[in-house]
């Protein structure tokens, strides 16, 4: 072959010198350049030599005539790496070298803009044909050196490649518009990232930024009204406190309903604590806060959301509510040494009780108190409550200026001293600062990102706050082209200072004291004392007690760490191991200094509880293409160990009312020590996704759990559980070829997929405690009173879903919709048996509900231009929830979970049941004939709403609706966005309206108060079996209704039953980034400096007084609230800078 060449060359050598200097003309189209060189020889005689695959693959479209040699040669090469050189009879040719490509004709700078003229640092912008290219700056700068009449290409991720003209020495702005089929990769199970086309299920997203621009304390809160089916609800437990989150309903009625976190790859502890009002709690009625309040949201790169069954599956026990992965920050590969630094300060002013009324005042029985009253020993007693306490009551005399007698004795004017003035006197302006700094540096093998934080709360409550100090060290290395690490420690310490007591605490919850305070005593008398030191107070409360005789301390130290290796096996071929460590160290104490309001000697308590979760997990994947087909799958192994310490002192009644020691007390309980059973759960799991053309997709999964929980010495226990899903997905623009400049992207999706619930240690064997040897014997005594189930399951979910995904116009305009079914079963509950047994309970699987709904993601963008851009996103969800099955041995009343909020067949979970109102046939209000109010005669003469005495169903607590409008609008460098958000629907037991009633202070309460109000209605003048009713003539009484009925000691009636509907201005924030010609001047990267504002004020709220999204509970007790703090507005501003 070699020899056969050469001959021709020689031959071809010796051809007549005239043909050399032929001119050339061809005419071809998309022709192998092989062929054209070929067509060229002929022509001219020129020998050509080159390596083969320099030419393979490349295609010349030329039309040409009577052109020289070079002529010719530059028009065939021009679009491809390669250069010629002409030696005698032959020409050479070779790829171009990149660092003498071309010959210069000038050096042209430009700017690669987005479509808001934003600049886009990183752009590649490469010559045409040849490997020159640089990158843009961080101002999207660059600057070049060209061949005259070169084509730049200019790319950057997630924007459509763009063609330009170099020109003759110019000055270049590039916009490049955003890909109408930008591949975006979300965050799926397992940390796995994807392209969101390939996803079969809803997923949702959001980055950083959203929960640290208007931030809270506890970051979670800052998704409300943004996540389609995410309902976010804050009880009033002051900073760092738990949030109940629920994601398409509730899911459970005996285990939690809060979701599974993950924080980079790694299941984080998240357990919350229910609130009670049992003095003995740990935390004296208080909220230590979950698993989320000790994350730093400024180390937050981006959250997703995984709601249903097939999006969770793959972490099997423990994802029955959904999942939310939270990825936080790394450093970058080649990066330059960053530093970030950001500054947030956040003013709080506590909102006051609006909807109390201020027409009539202190005192009872349409009057004020007057002297003799006091010295009345019967009626003073009636006033006192036979405790000291002067009266509270607002059911007085119309409010005039007159004179009255005031609860520290003096005479002064009778007025009203309204919410408003007493907030200001009794609470601060809060304060709250937060200050981050983090540096970032990498190399072409690794990385690493250091960040430390400091959060400092002054609460608006006196006393009272939380700070928070956070340091995280992450390092990324990659050792070769295969192994790749990423390590992380991230270190928390949280102390919260009187964290405020709630549920009605009696030893000083403001949701207790404010609304039995009359409305015309200045708030600040009850910080007065007697010569003895004690407080004045009305009817047992007083918030200074809360502030100044309750010490409520916590303090969280928190280790969360993990570690992450990937080898590449080959090219296809990977293996990882991911391990992490959860450790929670939780210390509070709880004193309650001698005082005669709460009416204690005195309570010394602490409490240590030592949480520990570790997880390791090994996985082997593959992922290939076989012509239009792709595969990826993996399949691996866990296991995960859970433990739980506590130890509690607790004593009482002091001997010195000062002194803080266990030994300054008349009573010490014995030390309570309680290791909670270990539980471990082995699992294997695996997923397979086969795509087809890039645009149809079906995955399946599968995860099964071995729990030691369900281990038994006894037979008929299945410790393991297989989940499964699977889901589909079908991008039929691509596949249909649908013009992309109206339907930019198309999506189906289907899936089906089961979750469950971790089950409960320590219930299917009878256990023991070991006591002191009895005669040289082991000795131990059997611990509790429930005997064991003969079976027990885990609870499972299984939920089905459809929807679709939309975008029109380029990405203008964007539609998601989802459609759910899911049933979960399995729920463990807890019934009485016969004493007889030894036992008084038993636990058994019972039960079933369904939640069914849909949700809704609106995105566009009304106004696009150069310097103005204006987006809009609307979500909706809807969800409806039902109670289909409980086992018989439940009982046809259902199962109670807080005062009468219950899970009954054929209610929604969270059903409020109590007295309602009744009704004639006919529609008509039935009344009732009461006493004189004054009790001084027995001659009928008022009249009140009658109740039934049977139970009945008054609402669900549960929304029918919720969702939230997103609007941002930037403008050159500034930028404003506001939320708006609102839930509708659902009910709430009010019993902080309950007590605004009894007391005489809430505008329901004014009703009749003249006496002349006759309501229309009828009163039945027979029986409740025989009714007759007649035409009421009476007027009404509100003091009866409220007062006398006794119904303010926790009763549900339809009077404190409300609708929780609202609509709220949740946050605006105003941002202004600093242009890059100044910055550049003072060697700053960016500077963005924010004005930000939250929970401004409601659109809509048809709860009076109080705050709807409230509740003393963020388990199953979750519709009913006792007041609690009250809102708060919360405007400050935010600085980020990067060097």
């Amino acid at each position: 072959m070699k020899l056969t060449t050469l001959i021709m060359v020689i031959a071809l050598m010796q051809c007549s010198a005239t043909v050399f200097s032929q001119k050339i003309s061809l005419n071809e189209t998309n022709s192998p350049l092989k062929k054209v060189l070929q067509a060229i020889n002929k022509q001219t005689g020129y020998v050509f030599f080159y390596d083969s695959k320099d030419i393979k693959q490349k295609n010349v479209s030329i039309q040409i005539k009577n052109a020289s040699l070079n002529e010719t040669l530059d028009a065939c090469l021009k679009n491809f790496p390669l250069t010629y050189k002409v030696v005698n009879n032959s020409v050479i040719l070779q790829e171009r070298d990149n660092t003498t490509a071309g010959i210069v004709a000038a050096k042209i700078k430009g700017k690669v803009v987005d479509e808001n003229g934003q600049p886009l640092p990183g752009a590649s912008i490469k010559v045409k044909g040849s490997n020159v290219g640089v990158s843009a700056d961080v101002n999207g700068a660059f600057s070049l050196d060209v061949a005259d009449n070169s084509i730049l290409v200019v790319s950057f991720v997630g924007f459509e490649t763009k063609e330009v003209a170099a020109g003759n020495g110019s000055s270049l702005i590039i916009t490049l518009s955003a890909s109408g089929k930008l591949a975006e990769v979300v965050v799926t199970a397992l940390g796995i990232k994807k392209e969101e086309k390939q996803l079969g299920y809803s997923i949702t997203q959001v980055g950083g930024e959203e929960v640290s621009t208007t931030r809270e304390p506890t970051f979670i809160n800052a998704l409300s009204g943004k996540v389609a089916g995410l309902v976010v609800q804050s009880p009033p437990n002051g900073p760092g406190g738990s949030s109940r989150v629920i994601l398409r309903g509730n899911s459970s009625f005996s285990g939690s309903n809060q979701p599974l976190y993950v924080v980079d790859g790694i299941p984080i502890n998240s357990t919350t604590r229910e609130n009670t009002d049992d003095g003995g709690k740990v935390y004296g009625g208080s909220d230590p806060g979950d698993g989320l309040s000790s994350i730093n949201p400024d180390d937050i790169e981006s959250i997703s959301v995984l709601k249903g069954a097939s999006a969770a599956a793959l972490y099997g026990g423990g994802a029955q509510a959904g999942v939310i992965l939270i990825t936080t920050k790394k450093g970058k590969n080649g990066q330059d040494l960053g530093i970030t630094f950001n500054s947030n300060t956040v003013l709080e002013k506590m909102v006051p009780y609006g909807d109390l009324q201020y027409e009539y005042g202190r005192g009872f029985y349409g009057r004020t108190y007057t002297a003799a009253d006091y010295s009345n020993p019967i009626f003073y007693g009636q006033l006192q409550d036979n405790s000291g306490d002067a009266p509270g009551w607002s059911w007085g005399a119309k409010i005039q200026g007159q004179p009255f007698i005031d609860i520290d004795g003096k005479t002064k004017p009778y007025v009203a001293q309204t919410a408003a003035k007493n907030f200001d006197r009794f609470f601060k302006t809060g304060i709250t600062t937060t200050n981050s700094i983090a540096l970032t540096k990498g190399t072409d093998n690794g990385s690493f990102r250091i960040s430390l934080s400091d959060t400092k709360d002054n609460s608006p409550t006196p006393n009272e706050g939380y700070d928070r100090y956070n340091a995280v060290f992450r390092i990324n290395q990659d050792f070769g082209k295969r192994l790749h690490t990423d390590f992380k420690v991230d270190l928390s310490r949280t102390l919260r200072i009187n964290a405020p007591l709630l549920r009605g605490d009696g030893r000083g919850s403001f949701g207790l004291s404010y609304p039995r305070i009359s409305n015309t005593t200045d708030i600040t008398l009850l910080d007065a004392k007697d010569a003895d030191g004690n407080y004045l107070s009305t009817y047992n409360a007083n918030p200074y007690v809360q502030i100044e005789k309750v010490k409520n301390n916590q303090t969280q130290n928190r280790v969360l760490s993990s570690g992450n290796i990937t080898y590449d096996i080959t090219n296809h071929f990977h293996a990882n191991v991911i391990t992490g460590i959860d450790y929670l160290n939780t210390d509070a104490l709880f004193v309650v200094f001698p005082n005669n309001v709460i009416n204690t000697g005195g309570v010394y308590r602490t409490t240590t509880i030592q949480q520990q979760r570790t997880d390791l997990r090994g996985m082997l994947s593959y992922d290939n293409k076989f012509s239009d087909f792709t595969v990826n799958a993996f399949a691996g192994a866990e296991t995960q160990n859970s433990t739980q310490y506590s130890l509690d002192l607790y004593s009482y009644n002091f001997i010195d009312p000062n002194l803080l020691n266990f030994n300054n007390s008349k009573n010490i309980n014995a030390p309570t020590e309680l290791h909670s059973p270990r539980s471990k759960t082995n699992s294997v799991f695996g997923s397979a996704q086969f795509g087809y053309k890039n645009y149809l997709f079906l995955e399946v999964t599968g995860r099964g759990d071995w729990y030691s929980s369900l281990a038994s010495t006894r037979p008929g226990f299945k410790v393991n559980l297989f989940y499964p899903s699977a889901n589909l997905s079908y991008v039929f623009t691509d596949a249909l070829h649908i013009d992309p400049q109206i339907l930019s992207f198309g999506k189906l999706r289907a899936s089906i997929g089961q979750t469950g619930s971790n089950p409960t240690p320590n219930l299917t064997d009878l256990t023991f405690t070991l006591q002191p040897p009895l005669n040289g014997l082991t000795n131990a005594e059997l611990t509790g009173s429930t005997v064991p189930p003969s079976s027990l399951k885990p609870e499972t979910t299984t939920e089905t879903e459809i929807g679709t995904e939309l975008k029109f116009f380029g990405n203008r305009i964007g539609l998601d919709f989802a459609y759910y079914y899911k049933k979960s079963s399995n729920f463990l509950l807890q019934s009485t048996i016969s004493n007889a047994t030894t036992y008084n309970s038993v636990y058994f699987n019972a039960g079933s509900m369904y939640n069914k709904g849909f949700e809704l993601l609106l995105t566009g963008t009304p106004v696009k231009t150069r310097d103005l851009s204006w987006n809009v996103s609307f979500n909706a969800a809807k969800n409806k929830n039902m109670v289909t099955e409980l086992n018989p041995l439940v009982g046809a009343n259902g199962i109670s979970h807080y005062y009468n909020i219950k899970s009954k067949v054929g209610y929604p979970l969270g059903s409020i049941f109590g007295s309602s109102f009744q009704k004639a046939p006919d529609g008509q209000t039935v009344y009732q004939v009461e006493n004189s109010q004054t009790g001084d005669s027995g001659t009928p003469n008022s009249v009140i709403i009658a109740k039934n005495s049977n139970e009945t169903y008054l609402g669900s607590a549960n929304p029918n609706w919720s969702g939230g409008i997103t609007n941002t609008v930037t403008y050159k460098n500034f930028s404003l966005s506001f939320l708006i958000d609102g839930q509708f629907g659902g009910q709430i037991y009010e019993a902080g309206a309950t007590w605004t009633n009894y007391f005489g202070n809430s505008k329901a309460s004014l009703l009749g108060r003249d006496g002349n109000y006759i309501p229309n209605g009828v009163i039945n003048t027979g029986t409740a079996s025989a009714p007759v009713y007649v035409k009421n003539t009476l007027p009404y009484s509100a003091y009866i209704q409220y007062n006398d009925n006794g119904n303010a000691d926790k009763i549900i009636d339809q009077s404190n039953i409300f609708s929780r509907t609202f609509v709220k201005f949740r946050q605006i924030s105003l941002g202004y980034a600093l242009p890059k010609s100044f910055l550049n001047k003072v060697a700053i990267k960016s500077a963005t400096f924010s004005l930000v504002a939250r929970n401004l004020f409601f659109i809509r709220k048809d709860l009076p007084t109080f705050d709807p999204e409230s509740s003393d509970s963020i388990g199953q007790g979750f519709g009913y609230d006792s007041g609690g703090l009250p809102t708060s507005r919360t405007y400050g501003f935010n600085l980020n800078v990067s060097f």
